[in-house]
């Protein structure tokens, strides 16, 4: 949190000078630029090797960003090629007419590339809008620590405990499967109490059922969420004994992807809250500032706003145990 909140900064103030230059100094400008740009490549270039070596040193989290680390390590090259900037002015082995001549080179380098002007200002416009991509990644970063951190501390409402046993009373399936929803919701109580508090909030049924309603996107469903009932259904083979911890996990995954849904409609709010909302959640889990969440997902029937952000909310899950999603449980979605 305190890190992508100083890797902001340190970002804000770099480009502050750049666009400070572009308009009082041009070929300070081009100086500077060519030093920031130098650098972006080469730490895409390093960025695997660069990735492993802070893994050594800094502890990423449970939801390590690859936007974040990338971030961190442009700002260490950065600074290392400041300082060596610096150190070679300091000590005379860089003078004022060396320093002219390397902006002529750059200048020359640029406009083998881009042609007029016009076109460097829209490529310059391009890198700038990448950067501020990046910007707000970290910013998402940031607010995420506090939408999704886990609270172990958290105290489960006694309203909340008791629609779960009515749910799992009232379930429509056999004894194993009532039995299997008893496990996880004891399960995800202890370790997620807020993907507990969600589905139970958002939720009003369980049902195991082998017909596929003909609106599905796609008959290879595992579980779907139904509106306005509210309900999760599940395939039959979640109606089997649970014999494994990871049954309970994969299990939970899908209530939470399933809760999601649930909890982001809107009954019968009309046709602008609706829309008004619809936008909303294309904004929040947009695959842009959310990419290092996307990167897990192959098995999505259909991409919209609603779906990115169930999505997430499953991979963000299942990041809490540190399990491969897609080695794993991509291979586990594909053989049940």
């Amino acid at each position: 949190m305190i890190g992508d909140l100083i890797l902001i900064f340190v970002f804000a103030v770099i480009w502050q000078r750049i666009i400070k230059l572009r308009k009082t100094d041009f070929r300070e400008f081009i100086f500077e630029l060519s030093i920031y740009f130098a650098v972006f490549c080469l730490n895409l270039i390093l960025y695997k090797f660069s990735s492993s070596a802070l893994s050594l040193i800094f502890d990423f989290g449970l939801f390590p960003s690859i936007v974040g680390v990338f971030a961190l390590s442009f700002i260490i090259f950065y600074a290392i090629i400041r300082f060596f900037v610096y150190y070679l002015f300091k000590k005379k082995y860089l003078s004022i007419e060396k320093r002219e001549k390397i902006i002529n080179k750059e200048i020359s380098f640029f406009d083998f590339f881009i042609h007029s002007m016009e076109d460097f200002q829209k490529a310059f416009t391009i890198f700038f809008v990448i950067n501020l991509v990046i910007i707000f990644t970290l910013l998402n970063s940031f607010v995420d620590v506090f939408t999704h951190q886990r609270i172990l501390t958290y105290e489960n409402n006694k309203a909340l405990d008791a629609k779960v046993e009515r749910m799992i009373v009232n379930a429509k399936g056999n004894e194993s499967f009532k039995n299997n929803l008893r496990q996880t919701f004891k399960f995800l109580r202890t370790v997620d109490p807020r993907a507990y508090e969600k589905i139970i909030k958002h939720t009003d049924s369980f049902i195991v059922s082998k017909n596929i309603p003909r609106n599905l996107p796609t008959p290879n469903f595992l579980a779907y969420a139904s509106f306005p009932e509210m309900s999760i259904t599940f395939k039959p083979i979640f109606a089997k004994p649970f014999n494994s911890l990871e049954d309970q996990i994969y299990f939970s995954m899908l209530m939470v992807h399933e809760a999601e849904h649930l909890k982001n409609f809107k009954e019968e709010s009309g046709f602008i809250v609706n829309s008004l909302n619809y936008a909303y959640l294309k904004l929040r889990c947009n695959p842009i500032t959310n990419y290092q969440y996307f990167s897990d997902i192959r098995r999505s029937h259909h991409m919209y706003g609603d779906e990115w952000c169930a999505q997430i909310s499953e991979v963000k899950f299942m990041k809490q145990f540190n399990i491969d999603y897609e080695k794993y449980w991509m291979k586990y979605f594909e053989d049940n």
